[in-house]
């Protein structure tokens, strides 16, 4: 590692820590401004490799961690305005966790889940034509659900793909949702079980809105799911 200080460091109270690719998606909000910040690699996908979420004394960051990332510039593409690059010649620090009433405090407080109408995959509002995003209205929301509902079974049973899934269905602010799961913890804990549906109750969800696709749209995702159990209440 690098004798040389970062360009600067960003502390965050980790809300999303998601399998993307090769690596993970991390996303959190800033604990003075409440503003949000997604960590990003150079490669070419802005993964986050286990090596870059690395602490000193070789665990990883996790989600509700509340760490120190050593930064080189913010990076903001299109609506993802939240981008900052990682100076990957340091390490992550961690400096505590955050509890059930920390992320309460954090909530995005009456947020839009951007443009509604458009489904795909047999998800529903799960994703937003280029036309109509709001290249200023940010990637990210935490949000606040009194029920979600896992639903694991074959990602596209009429196409012949029998690969299985989870997707995480709930209602918010009057409309309907189903998008794709990528908590990796979550995903992993259903697909375990089985095929079926799963219900949790009085949750704390991180949406993300994923890079442009190659289709033109920008598909939603659940990034996580928080419980007052998870975060140790």
């Amino acid at each position: 590692m690098s004798n040389d200080a970062p360009n600067f460091v960003e502390k965050i109270v980790c809300l999303a820590n998601s399998r993307k690719i090769a690596g993970r998606c991390v996303a959190g909000k800033r604990l003075g401004d409440r503003s949000w910040l997604r960590p990003i690699s150079d490669r070419p996908g802005h993964e986050i490799s286990e090596y870059d979420r690395r602490y000193s004394d070789g665990k990883t960051a996790h989600l509700l961690d509340i760490i120190e990332i050593p930064c080189l510039e913010a990076i903001p593409s299109g609506h993802q305005s939240e981008n900052v690059l990682i100076d990957d010649k340091f390490y992550w620090e961690k400096k505590g966790g955050a509890s059930w009433q920390d992320i309460l405090a954090l909530i995005d407080q009456d947020a839009d889940l951007w443009a509604n109408g458009f489904s795909a995959y047999y998800n529903l509002n799960n994703r937003v034509p280029e036309g109509l995003i709001d290249k200023n209205g940010g990637s990210l929301r935490l949000i606040e659900l009194e029920k979600i509902v896992l639903h694991a079974g074959p990602k596209a049973p009429d196409f012949g793909n029998m690969k299985p899934i989870v997707r995480a269905g709930f209602k918010y602010q009057g409309q309907d949702y189903k998008l794709d799961l990528t908590d990796p913890d979550y995903e992993a804990a259903c697909l375990e079980i089985g095929a079926g549906e799963y219900h949790l109750k009085s949750v704390i969800a991180c949406v993300s809105l994923a890079e442009l696709h190659t289709d033109g749209y920008a598909y939603k995702l659940v990034a996580s799911i928080i419980t007052s159990k998870r975060a140790g209440a």
